[in-house]
């Protein structure tokens, strides 16, 4: 029987995220705008060398499609770390849909560390690091439970609650003495 000891959810929530995502689309977008309504409204060819008026709204159309699609996978990801008796299971939808398993057969080793995610592994999201800290799957902040795999492999899971993350590590390896 399976015995779940922890269950967290993390989402791409960030205010400032969502500011920085519109902003950079705004610089793509305006000019765009701009440049059609310029040329389709006032009868003025926009630049030393107009774009057609076609070529502009499917640019425009492509710029806001991206925009909302962008907007739409951010809102979508989310990282679901579970750990019950049998081994830590995660996923990360819309990337990685079905449960991937860590047993606890193949975990040497834990900790709950303090990262840097832009250092160790260039930031946020399903990452990997060349320097040697191996494969990371993070949100936000910097907490995060570092697994030493029994194949010399290291996967770090970013967490909003270290402390309760921890004790059911604990709690999942303790049970394995006991079996």
């Amino acid at each position: 029987m399976v015995k779940k000891y922890f269950k967290e959810e993390q989402r791409f929530s960030n205010f400032w995220l969502y500011v920085f995502i519109t902003i950079a689309f705004t610089i793509a977008i305006a000019p765009t705008t701009v440049a059609l309504y310029s040329q389709l409204f006032m009868d003025v060819p926009y630049g030393d060398e107009p774009t057609s008026d076609q070529a502009l709204m499917v640019l425009l159309c492509v710029l806001l499609i991206m925009y909302v699609f962008t907007l739409v996978l951010f809102n979508k990801m989310k990282l679901v770390i579970e750990i019950t008796n049998e081994g830590l299971l995660f996923r990360y939808p819309p990337f990685i849909l079905k449960y991937k398993v860590v047993l606890k057969e193949e975990i040497e080793k834990y900790e709950i560390r303090k990262y840097n995610p832009i250092r160790e592994y260039s930031g946020w999201g399903i990452r990997y690091s060349w320097a040697k800290a191996g494969r990371a799957y993070n949100v936000k902040g910097n907490i995060g439970l570092q697994l030493y795999l029994v194949d010399g492999k290291k996967i770090l899971f970013g967490t909003q609650r270290g402390d309760a993350m921890l004790r059911a590590m604990d709690k999942m390896m303790k049970e394995n003495e006991r079996e």
